[in-house]
């Protein structure tokens, strides 16, 4: 956050500076937005510039820390580094505990409860984070009558912030009870009203994804790959393949001598075949066969006519059987 009057305020998300968007200044509010870290606990810096203070006997600053419209805690201090890590609060057994601050998940209930929370000043201010600062003199008064904050715990029905961006609000984390809490309080004298105080800060936080959505932070560009489209084109594919031819022999067809006991002859022709990668533009040629091992006809020399082989009696001995 920009420093606004002589104050600048930080908002840190354990230990780290949380980034505020749209950041917004009018009269004596200073507001931007932030993302809900979930679960995680965050704490206010404050810097002051006293010099921007003005005059008027100031020397020192009243603060208050209000959550989801709430009060949660009241200081008064007189550094120009300031920390705000956490609160006192009483719970409604009377006990005062130290709590830190965190952010969590907005839970509703559909269910209408006789507890239900009504009040317009909380509802339309959760998930809202609110520094408020007075200048105030330096002198101050002790008082008996310190009293702690006891923040609603009401049940949120879904209706009541139906159509409005509220994903988070702030939740009170590690209570440690205070052993013997002090009674005793100050008081001081304001230089500003009570109704206008020197300068607000105001903190809007939400989910990332509400927030790109309503437009409030930009969208993070999802790096893309970018793919080269090959075509599937059908590359021709060139290859010589051997292939074996059986066939009789002319002349042993048509003069038949019984001298000629050739099988035939076996040429071999080489051709080119071309295929594609898809698809075979040719039938691919037939299985070569042998003739050489081939058991199932033979050439008969003496008729010259084919023949089927004889099959021998399998419970007889073959003829080269001893």
């Amino acid at each position: 956050m920009p420093e606004h009057k002589g104050i600048s305020c930080e908002l840190q998300v354990e230990g780290s500076k949380a980034t505020e968007y749209q950041v917004t200044t009018a009269g004596s509010i200073c507001s931007s937005h932030i993302i809900s870290q979930e679960d995680k606990l965050f704490s206010f810096h404050l810097n002051i510039n006293s010099p921007m203070l003005g005059g008027g006997g100031v020397g020192r600053l009243d603060l208050e820390l209000w959550a989801d419209g709430q009060k949660l805690d009241g200081f008064t201090f007189t550094e120009t580094n300031y920390l705000v890590d956490d609160a006192q609060i009483q719970d409604m057994s009377g006990t005062v505990k130290v709590v830190k601050l965190r952010f969590a998940k907005l839970e509703t209930v559909d269910e209408k409860k006789a507890n239900m929370e009504t009040r317009q000043d909380i509802l339309t201010k959760l998930g809202t984070l609110e520094i408020k600062i007075w200048r105030a003199h330096q002198d101050i008064t002790q008082t008996n009558s310190l009293l702690y904050q006891q923040p609603s715990t009401n049940p949120i029905h879904e209706k009541s912030i139906k159509g409005e961006s509220i994903t988070h609000c702030t939740k009170l984390a590690d209570a440690k009870p205070v052993q013997n809490p002090s009674s005793s309080g100050y008081l001081t004298r304001k230089v500003d009203s009570y109704e206008t105080p020197w300068v607000t800060f105001i903190f809007r936080h939400a989910s990332k994804s509400l927030l790109e959505a309503a437009g409030i932070i930009p969208k993070e560009k999802k790096a893309v790959a970018k793919k080269t489209l090959s075509k599937n084109v059908a590359a021709p594919i060139t290859y010589r393949v051997k292939i074996k031819r059986e066939h009789e022999s002319p002349k042993s067809n048509k003069e038949g001598s019984a001298g000629d006991n050739s099988e035939g002859t076996i040429e071999d022709d080489t051709c080119a075949v071309t295929q594609t990668r898809r698809w075979a533009d040719h039938r691919l040629p037939p299985i070569e066969r042998n003739s050489a091992y081939d058991m199932s006809r033979t050439y008969d020399p003496e008729h010259n006519h084919k023949k089927k082989r004889p099959r021998y009696d399998t419970k007889k001995h073959r003829p080269d059987d001893k």
